[in-house]
């Protein structure tokens, strides 16, 4: 029996799963379970720029998705978990 060696999950893996490894994520797909926003809301947020994170339109339409790129939501968390941590740390003292 061959040993393969174990690693733990990153959050970029976990979430590359989550996503089916796709480069661009429709902004309503993590709109309401990351954000706790509503598609109409996040939408509003993306036109002025009012979101954690970068947001693109392929094309100049109107009707095109608002997608996020999955490296910025990646770095959106891991940032998020950080301060969250420091955050906690601090309070122990």
């Amino acid at each position: 029996m061959m040993n393969v060696p174990f690693s733990t999950p990153t959050t970029a893996t976990l979430l590359a799963a989550k996503f089916q490894n796709q480069p661009l994520i429709s902004l309503v797909d993590v709109a309401g379970e990351y954000l706790g926003l509503t598609p109409s809301t996040a939408k509003r947020k993306a036109r002025v720029n009012d979101l954690p994170f970068p947001v693109l339109r392929l094309s100049d339409s109107q009707k095109a998705p608002w997608l996020v790129k999955f490296e910025h939501f990646v770095e959106y968390v891991e940032r998020t978990a950080a301060n969250s941590h420091s955050d906690w740390l601090r309070m122990q003292c």
